[in-house]
């Protein structure tokens, strides 16, 4: 079968495949001709890359969570009482961050794959060639997700679909029973949680399933441990 493209069209995807890159680059230095500072550029490049697409996502989780803050203030319930301070934005982090970035990126895979010590199984390693598009079976198909709880009650989940249709997101307080939250049709992808007394600290248990031509596919995912209020 045809391979696909090596450069990821998902965010997450894109995130995932520099930091791949990124922990593995200094393995093959010697192999690929490559300095110290080489390796350094290299490193850093993917540290801005990654550190730009999370920091947009966490803006863009938080201005979910400033929408929800305002429409407390305006509609709450409980009139009179104090509302809770707004959601903060996030800082950018300290990458160097260089305007055309991905540019440079594929001009540094460009350079690897033209260095004569490249071999398939290095690009394979490092996540810059395309796999053979192949289907998998059910039972090997499972969500790999990260869940990160913004401002008290909304989480954050990112991760890919794996060409699936949605992912039914359900949650569990500790000792309870799962119950569906969330329905994503794209990630990264943020939501509520309600506790059952607000403003109070509750834990429990985050997990999704696959959702494909309106049914369940393959296995539940892991379950990520979150705190709420």
């Amino acid at each position: 079968m045809a391979k696909k493209f090596w450069w990821p069209t998902i965010l997450s995807e894109q995130a995932m495949t520099v930091q791949n890159f990124q922990a593995k680059i200094g393995n093959y230095a010697e192999a690929l001709g490559l300095s110290a500072a080489d390796i350094a550029d290299a490193q850093q490049l993917c540290e801005a890359i990654a550190g730009s697409l999370s920091y947009a996502e966490n803006c863009r989780t938080t201005m979910l969570a400033i929408t929800q803050w305002r429409d407390l203030v305006l509609n709450g319930e409980l009139e009179g009482t104090n509302a809770p301070a707004p959601p903060a934005f996030s800082s950018g982090g300290s990458p160097s961050y260089k305007v055309g970035s991905l540019k440079l990126f594929f001009k540094l895979r460009a350079r690897i794959v033209s260095s004569p010590g490249y071999t398939m199984a290095i690009g394979e390693d490092l996540g810059i060639v395309g796999v053979e598009g192949t289907a998998r079976p059910a039972s090997d198909v499972t969500p790999r997700l990260r869940a990160t709880v913004v401002n008290g009650n909304t989480v954050s989940i990112s991760g890919s679909l794996q060409g699936m249709d949605a992912l039914r997101v359900e949650y569990s307080k500790t000792g309870g029973e799962f119950a569906a939250v969330a329905f994503l049709t794209k990630t990264p992808g943020g939501f509520q949680i309600n506790t059952a007394a607000p403003n109070t600290p509750e834990t429990g248990f985050i997990r999704a399933v696959f959702i494909k031509k309106n049914e369940e596919y393959g296995n539940f995912s892991p379950n990520y441990p979150v705190t709420v209020s």
